[in-house]
């Protein structure tokens, strides 16, 4: 994976990341994202400079994949934006051209560091609603994994269960806001 700052193409690095651990399963799309965020955080303030980076043909360093490796193994350290992805996953399927439960994610507002509206239109719906989603388990620790929500909410939709979550929110985006904070 190759990364750069948005302005100089010279200050691309990549991270060689492994896709299995060593036991040969796959390793989650959301681990890797995680691992990969925390080795640039990690990173010297020029990575490119820094002694041990072998490079690839067009002269890029590559940070090693025992190095992510490492941070996989540890654990690696979710974030609100691996948080905010799986919600959003939970509405629209990774490469967002099917459709999950017919439902189709607008877009998102992040609330607070512990939830996000998210906003979605779709059949069984008038307009375009906004679903307030915890971002946080009890404990305090983003979610990261598909939910229960994730599962319930076309049924939520369908049966017209929503109703029963209602929220206090005004919001000039949608028509309505529903409280799911609690699944």
């Amino acid at each position: 994976m190759a990364v750069w700052d948005g302005h100089d193409i010279g200050t691309s690095v990549a991270y060689d990341l492994p896709l299995v651990d060593h036991h040969g399963d796959n390793i989650p799309a959301s681990a890797l994202a995680a691992a990969l965020r925390q080795a640039v955080r990690q990173a010297s303030d020029d990575p490119r400079n820094a002694a041990g980076h072998d490079r690839e043909g067009h002269g890029i360093p590559v940070v090693a994949a025992e190095n992510v490796e490492r941070l996989l193994q540890d654990g690696p350290e979710f974030d609100l934006t691996d948080a905010l992805h799986a919600a959003a996953a939970g509405i629209t399927p990774s490469g967002g051209h099917e459709r999950a439960g017919k439902l189709y994610l607008l877009g998102f507002l992040l609330l607070d560091q512990h939830s996000a509206r998210l906003y979605v239109t779709g059949e069984g719906l008038s307009d375009t609603v906004g679903l307030d989603v915890s971002l946080r388990d009890e404990e305090g620790a983003v979610t990261v994994g598909i939910t229960g929500l994730a599962a319930a909410l076309p049924s939520l939709i369908a049966g017209d269960q929503l109703q029963y979550n209602p929220s206090d929110a005004v919001d000039p985006y949608c028509s309505e806001v529903f409280d799911l904070t609690h699944w």
